[in-house]
């Protein structure tokens, strides 16, 4: 059964193995920055089965006005079956009516979003990151199945 804590921080490599078997490119290959990018936000919300963890949203809001979803990362096994990314973004929409929330899709996620009503913005700007690049999902994922198979 999946349950749903916005209580329940994970552990870092729990969380390094989930965005390798996502696949999330992320640093995952420096736990010391996954763990700062977890401790510094104010909005996480986790799914497990058990004490599987299964999904993970991370985020930044006032939890009154604005919010940003950082990253949305499913199991592959529980992805377009149990409902584990609606009901994560769920229980974030569900803070306060009034928050307008903001996302940055993976390119492979991009219909996902579409899917489930959120809009495409087009008056955004961005500065790219210095420094660490994810690179393409195919290396990715093959510099990194070790680490997903332990999700």
């Amino acid at each position: 059964m999946i349950t749903f804590h916005d209580d329940r921080r994970p552990d870092g490599d729990a969380i390094r193995a989930l965005f390798a078997a996502a696949p999330l490119r992320r640093p995952i290959h420096h736990p010391a920055r996954i763990a700062a990018m977890f401790a510094s936000a104010n909005l996480v919300i986790t799914a497990y089965d058990e004490e599987r963890l299964v999904g993970v949203l991370r985020g930044w809001t006032d939890f009154v006005y604005d919010g940003y979803i950082c990253d949305l990362a499913v199991h592959p096994d529980y992805q377009k079956s149990a409902g584990i990314g609606r009901g994560l973004l769920d229980l974030a929409m569900g803070i306060h009516e009034g928050i307008h929330w903001v996302l940055q899709a993976a390119p492979l996620a991009k219909d996902y979003y579409a899917h489930l009503g959120w809009t495409p913005i087009h008056n955004g700007w961005e500065r790219l990151r210095q420094g660490w690049t994810p690179g393409d999902y195919e290396t990715f994922i093959a510099e990194h199945a070790e680490l997903a198979r332990q999700a």
